[in-house]
């Protein structure tokens, strides 16, 4: 997991994505594959993609409330505001 936050800072988001993608597929037990993602996506600019995958991790912390500390799906749900805010009426 952390090796993707290397990745990412090293600029290198081909490498980052495949290893996130992969952490998915090795731990779907864990929110960190969606959250490597959303992170890939936000260093390349994509904001409503990695608001997508923040998304992902609010509903993983749905399905598994004892695995994700409260103070963590409230920092998520606020990524998700800031990068796709609803749209106004």
């Amino acid at each position: 997991s952390n090796a993707v936050v290397d990745l990412v800072h090293a600029g290198k988001l081909d490498e980052a994505e495949a290893a996130a993608k992969d952490l998915l597929v090795r731990f779907p037990e864990v929110h960190d594959g969606y959250d490597r993602l959303g992170m890939v996506a936000e260093a390349r600019g994509d904001k409503k993609v990695a608001a997508a995958h923040y998304r992902k991790v609010l509903e993983f912390a749905q399905q598994h409330a004892n695995l994700i500390d409260p103070r963590l799906i409230a920092n998520y749900q606020r990524m998700v505001d800031e990068l796709d805010p609803p749209a106004a009426p």
